[in-house]
């Protein structure tokens, strides 16, 4: 467990994460057997399994993936699955999907077999087997709703965290994080040649006059941060953030229906990074 610098709660981000990878690509009229798990396609065959991949954080993503064996080993599994001789059972065959942030995974030749009576068979020979992947890398491009909270990759250089609990959204001005009362929209701006103080001044033109104690502005080495907050017409709260600095912007908009909720998206602007890209 770990203390939020910004509001005290205490977050786990370590444990597991389980993640459904849905059919394989290219699967036009499935057939099904064994409660789901094991599938024909015409001449194809495949088997649900499970792949485990290590993160940094101390954290475990545990995929359901469909490997593509012979039929004659799908149909074998289909007769054994509820009984006996599912303990025993071991697949040969090729992985079936297509995996992000990895390359050129779907088709690489895999096995797996069958370690609890009561779970799905787990690959023991896989690519991905023996290597740590960056969590922030991996898990910013699945757009589900994460038990943890996790650095979401912006378009270009910057990053925001996702808190647990929001699904994502690709939006056509940025992302849409949302969730049960809370949402927050992250939008990336540049304007070439621009100070910080004057793009602050553009972005807040026509924007609503509030007390003093519902606003702040500090400089943050290079970045100018800023916030107003206010309760809406239909009594969400509304929180504006800003992070300037020279030719960028990046605009957090947090909605939140509990008041308490303000130190929450005090901490989702404050966690706005940008990384600086260096050319070789």
């Amino acid at each position: 467990m770990t203390a939020c610098a910004c509001c005290g709660a205490l977050v786990d981000e370590s444990g597991a994460i389980d993640l459904d990878l849905g059919l394989p690509p290219g699967v036009t009229s499935p057939s099904l057997a064994a409660g789901g798990n094991v599938l024909f396609d015409g001449s194809d065959a495949y088997v649900r399994c499970v792949l485990p991949v290590e993160l940094t954080g101390d954290l475990e993503l545990w995929f359901g993936a469909w490997m593509q064996v012979s039929p004659d080993q799908a149909e074998h599994a289909a007769a054994v699955w509820d009984a006996p001789g599912y303990a025993s059972l071991k697949f040969t065959g090729t992985f079936a999907h297509d995996l992000k942030p990895w390359d050129g995974l779907r088709g690489a030749p895999v096995t797996a077999e069958v370690h609890e009576p009561e779970d799905l068979p787990e690959y023991v020979t896989h690519p991905l087997l023996g290597t740590v992947a960056d969590r922030d890398e991996v898990l910013s491009g699945y757009l589900v709703a994460l038990p943890i909270s996790i650095r979401q990759r912006l378009p270009g250089t910057w990053s925001i965290e996702r808190t647990a609990g929001l699904t994502p959204h690709v939006l056509e001005e940025g992302l849409r994080f949302a969730g049960p009362g809370r949402a927050v929209f992250v939008d990336v701006r540049r304007a070439q040649g621009t100070p910080a103080q004057q793009f602050l001044e553009m972005a807040l033109d026509g924007a609503p006059a509030v007390p003093s104690s519902q606003r702040f502005q500090e400089q943050d080495g290079v970045e100018l941060r800023h916030a107003l907050w206010l309760e809406s017409a239909t009594g969400q709260h509304e929180f504006h953030g800003h992070v300037a600095r020279f030719g960028e912007m990046l605009v957090v908009t947090c909605v939140h229906d509990d008041p308490a909720d303000h130190a929450w998206a005090r901490h989702v602007l404050n966690s706005a990074r940008f990384r600086r890209v260096t050319r070789s």
